[in-house]
């Protein structure tokens, strides 16, 4: 699909088709151009329900639409589409004043009309990545001041919902029956720092073009080129300068990217890398849960699959570096193949003289899936588990196939990349959910601190909570959290120093591209 809507263009077609053929050539851009390379590409249209369901996709869609409150560059909280804002003590009222500068890309002015349609627009169409489940109502006092009322308290009411939540023009979703359908021109109508002037859904191409009128700051380039191209290439390109930033660089480039002058911006992702247990089937016992973790040697496999790309993950959910995490040292089970066996035993295993388990009688045989990305450490576990007699079937899948394999109980283990960054509710997804990646669990002290932890009225509150559930987490091992891998972002000096925010970008996207970087 391209789009080219001349109300929200300001460069004629011919400039935008020029500027096109510029990158696609090869050939360096001018100081107010950046090109940035994404090795997937399609994230999909920069449009609220029609972006890709995955945090890049989201992140492209912030450049277009704001938000009512944003982050700074060191992640704080800041003014976006509001100025201002205040929470009752109870936690119940928030009122919100939006900032009368803001305009639509259309040039009508953005006002609390426009927000609060789209809490009533969310709540009949429901948006992959916020839930307004909790508002009450939402009422315009007047064209600058938004009052919300909340059915319950909402610890993640700044850092989760008004911070992730695009705002939409009302004149332009308030006829829209299928915004899931909704891919016109108009869909991109945002009042963002840039301003969606082309997209190519076959060759993973998009043009972003500066907006002018942008009420918080002049935006850092003229246009901005998203473009599809994979790791030797963009290397190859960067050095001949021809593209500005590689977004994800595979982390063991990294030295590559430095020998050709390139800057980099290096992070934990947060993202780990977690052995699942399926909990409706054997491991529904923690203690089984607890042999298998003991069974495993993480350090070897940091040390086999990831070499110097990550670390040894934390086993209490959020990783270290966190802004979340708790200073307390939680169990690392470390590599103990006695206590182990002593677990396995307890539990009526049995090892016979050939070295291998048996339950009732029967040798023991375990399920393992894993997506293609994760099929050298499902390897090495595997690898781990035979020696110790235990015998592994591993399914490679892909994530279609594991999806379903997953929803059926198909397996005893999985192994899969979850987030832990973003406001702290989700992980009521992340691990009470039952879609892929999350840890299916139904234990009821962690839901409950779950609970209480997303109804805190004051942030100490809240700490000593999660501080709890971190605890708990790590001691009923709903997931076993093998690798915390690193993520990088490689760029030259178009930007001023990147680094990649503590908590993520929003809903917890880990990167270094939030929008501050790019608005002056």
């Amino acid at each position: 699909m391209h789009i080219f809507h001349q109300p929200l263009v300001r460069v004629a077609i011919a400039a935008v088709a020029a500027l096109l053929l510029t990158i696609a050539a090869g050939i360096a851009g001018p100081k107010n151009q950046l090109v940035i390379t994404d090795a997937r590409g399609d994230r999909g249209m920069l449009a609220p329900y029609v972006h890709g369901r995955n945090g890049i996709g989201y992140l492209y869609t912030t450049y277009v639409f704001d938000s009512l409150l944003s982050q700074s560059k060191d992640g704080e909280l800041v003014p976006a589409l509001a100025r201002r804002w205040t929470v009752s003590k109870d936690g119940l009222t928030c009122d919100v004043y939006l900032d009368l500068r803001a305009s639509w890309h259309d040039g009508q002015q953005v006002t609390a009309a426009d927000a609060a349609f789209t809490f009533s627009y969310m709540k009949e169409h429901p948006y992959v990545f916020v839930s307004v489940d909790n508002v009450r109502e939402a009422e315009v006092v007047s064209p600058d001041h938004l009052k919300l009322s909340l059915k319950k308290p909402d610890a993640g009411l700044l850092n989760g919902l008004l911070l992730s939540m695009p705002v939409l023009p009302k004149h332009v979703y308030q006829d829209v029956a299928e915004p899931q359908r909704f891919a016109a021109p108009e869909a991109v109508i945002g009042s963002g720092p840039y301003r969606l002037v082309e997209y190519s859904k076959a060759q993973g191409r998009y043009l972003l073009e500066g907006n002018a009128d942008y009420f918080l700051g002049k935006p850092k380039f003229k246009h901005i080129a998203i473009v599809k191209m994979a790791t030797d290439a963009a290397l190859r390109a960067a050095q001949a300068g021809d593209i500005d930033v590689i977004s994800y660089l595979p982390p063991d480039r990294l030295e590559q990217a430095e020998e050709i002058g390139l800057n980099v911006a290096k992070a934990f992702s947060h993202h780990s890398v977690r052995l699942g247990f399926n909990h409706s089937g054997r491991f529904k016992d923690k203690s089984l849960r607890h042999a298998i973790a003991y069974a495993i040697d993480r350090p070897a496999i940091i040390k086999t699959v990831f070499q110097e790309t990550a670390d040894v993950a934390d086993t209490g959910f959020f990783q270290e570096e966190s802004v979340w995490h708790s200073k307390e040292q939680h169990p690392a089970y470390a590599f103990d193949l006695q206590r182990a066996s002593d677990l396995l035993i307890s539990n009526g295993w049995t090892r016979e003289e050939d070295g291998v388990w048996y339950r009732d009688g029967e040798q023991v045989a375990l399920r393992l899936l894993a997506s293609r990305r994760e099929s050298k450490t499902a390897k090495v576990i595997a690898e781990q588990l035979e020696t110790f007699g235990i015998e592994l079937d591993v399914r490679i899948l892909e994530r279609a196939a594991l999806q379903d394999s997953l929803t059926e109980g198909n397996y005893d283990l999985a192994l899969y990349a979850s987030g832990t960054l973003g406001d702290p509710n989700g992980i009521m997804r992340r691990v009470f959910g039952s879609k892929w990646a999350s840890d299916d669990y139904s234990g009821e002290e962690l839901r409950s601190l779950a609970i209480a932890q997303s109804v805190a009225t004051t942030l100490k509150e809240r700490q000593e909570i999660l501080g709890e559930f971190q605890n708990v987490y790590s001691e009923e091992l709903p997931a076993y959290a093998i690798a915390n891998p690193y993520m990088v972002t490689a760029y030259n000096d178009k930007l001023s120093s990147l680094k990649f925010m503590p908590g993520g970008v929003a809903i917890g996207v880990p990167s270094a591209l939030h929008k501050s970087y790019l608005v002056d």
